[in-house]
């Protein structure tokens, strides 16, 4: 194998090395997580978020409220549907993989 041969492999390779090195530093970049303070070298950012306490009652409304959501995409989707089939746009189906 020679060098010029496998150019693109080693480019790929140099590449994903590159933006491996780039992710892992923790000089730049800002971050989205509360409490993380990026480059001050004070600890984690997993340390400094605190768990929040999980109830019943609150996993019961948190699912009650995604049910309600599920619901109302689904009668909106439907909507969409009806208003095409009406307009004569042809309705674009996933691909079911």
């Amino acid at each position: 194998m020679s060098f010029l041969k496998n150019w693109k492999l080693i480019l790929a390779a140099l590449t994903v090395a590159l933006f491996t090195a780039c992710a892992g530093s923790s000089g730049g970049g800002s971050s989205d997580e509360p409490g993380a303070e990026g480059g001050s070298g004070g600890g984690s950012g997993a340390a400094a978020v605190q768990k929040e306490k999980i109830d019943e009652n609150k996993l019961k409304k948190n699912e009650d409220e995604a049910m309600a959501l599920t619901e109302e995409n689904h009668k909106l989707r439907k909507e969409i549907f009806d208003a095409k089939n009406k307009l004569g746009i042809p309705v674009e189906r996933p691909d079911a993989e």
